[in-house]
């Protein structure tokens, strides 16, 4: 996946046997970097049980561990390493992360860790009739999915029937794509704490020790889509953080490998969880924590997950700010992509993901809008040295000079 491509490097230098992973087809990109590409459905446990298992009667060869980063290769990897007798989480730990909202917060709820309440409904008028019961404003989101898909804040009444025909809509185009069985919906008291975070935690056995916080940048309301990151946060040194998390990734029951926590907060009040990812974060944010903070996340999740971390790592002080800010062209359609004239010194390189002929919408709604991403580096800097908004104004202006834009079949806003 793009923004992850950095877990093989990690997995090359621990790991001294092939990387196998699994693909839809003969034409993934994955084939250029792993030494085997099973043919699966590597979202669907079944599948992707049968094709290791085949791979195993072709060739002999069983796996030595297995190793998920990201959401919809959780239960496959749990079906596959159960199979094998290989370390992995509990499935029920599997299932009661973010891959399931519901059960997540209940988790939460029940061990005295601060979260929003929720109801889980099955129609607008449920849906109403819970917004009201929270009072407005609320949210409206998927009960699984992550990247914002779907995630609409509802400032009153009248705004509950679109928010909510917005979330079934995301849930029939996506589930397919992720085979996505969890298919309901939640309403959600609204957390007023201005500032969002992820916590990357390391969990193996009964040790926890927190690697990196992070600041997060959220585009526009209603949406909740985050548009850029940078590490070390200005957040990184309350201790309050720290005991929050380990205590969200215990409720979960998380005991192996890479935990990626999202928490909200401000200045003078306690923490709030939003979401508790068993599986290391997106958005090439575990890059970030690797340039600046002297250790490879993604080494420690693989070495957990096959059981080789001896011991739990030190960490040293950052050595400045790392960040990523997405790329956003003009609302319309890119006609041209050009080589920007100048490019801010803090920018450590971008890369382009539209081409002429790209819709780009007028709005930030998830992961899905955007056209690149730019990353950056501030060598020695502390987070009272750069605005965090500075990287999203850099952001904004490569992309006013890479994106040629014009109005035809402008997208409407979801």
């Amino acid at each position: 996946m793009s923004l992850r491509e950095r877990a093989i490097v990690a997995a090359l230098r621990v790991f001294d046997g092939p990387l196998v992973t699994i693909a839809r087809g003969r034409d993934s990109r994955a084939a250029k970097f792993f030494d085997h590409v099973l043919v699966g459905d590597f979202s669907d446990p079944d599948d992707s049980l049968r094709a290791v298992v085949e791979h195993e009667k072709e060739t002999g060869r069983v796996p030595a561990g297995v190793v998920p980063f990201f959401d919809p290769g959780l239960v496959p990897g749990w079906a596959i390493a159960d199979h094998y007798g290989l370390p992995f989480l509990s499935r029920a730990a599997v299932d009661d992360s973010s891959i399931n909202k519901n059960r997540m917060k209940d988790k939460l709820l029940a061990a005295g860790v601060a979260t929003p309440r929720y109801t889980q409904v099955d129609s607008v008028e449920a849906a109403l009739a819970a917004a009201g019961g929270y009072g407005f404003p609320c949210v409206i989101k998927p009960s699984a999915f992550g990247g914002s898909l779907g995630v609409r804040l509802v400032s009153d009444a009248a705004e509950v029937e679109r928010a909510y025909s917005y979330a079934r809509r995301i849930i029939d185009e996506n589930a397919a794509v992720f085979t996505v069985k969890n298919r309901e919906i939640q309403v959600e008291e609204f957390c007023p704490l201005v500032d969002e975070v992820s916590v990357e935690v390391l969990n193996h056995g009964t040790e926890q020790v927190v690697l990196a916080v992070t600041d997060k940048i959220l585009g526009p309301r209603p949406y909740f889509a985050e548009i850029g990151h940078r590490v070390p946060s200005r957040y990184s040194s309350r201790s309050d953080v720290d005991d929050v998390t380990k205590r969200a990734c215990a409720a979960i029951g998380l005991d192996r490998g890479i935990a990626h926590v999202e928490l909200r907060l401000e200045p003078g009040a306690a923490p709030v969880v939003m979401e508790v990812g068993a599986r290391t974060a997106g958005d090439g944010i575990l890059d970030q924590v690797e340039r600046v903070c002297g250790v490879s996340p993604y080494e420690l999740h693989v070495l957990s997950y096959l059981d080789r971390l001896d011991r739990m790592p030190e960490l040293p002080a950052p050595s400045g700010l790392a960040g990523i800010s997405v790329l956003k062209a003009a609302p319309g359609r890119v006609s041209a992509v050009r080589k920007p004239s100048s490019v801010d010194p803090a920018v450590r390189g971008y890369e382009v993901s539209a081409v002429a002929g790209t819709r780009s919408g007028a709005t930030q709604a998830n992961y899905l809008d955007r056209e690149g991403y730019v990353e950056f580096v501030w060598p020695g800097a502390v987070p009272e040295d750069v605005p965090l908004d500075t990287q999203t104004v850099i952001a904004r202006d490569l992309s006013a000079q890479l994106f040629e834009v014009d109005d035809a079949d402008l997208p409407a806003a979801p």
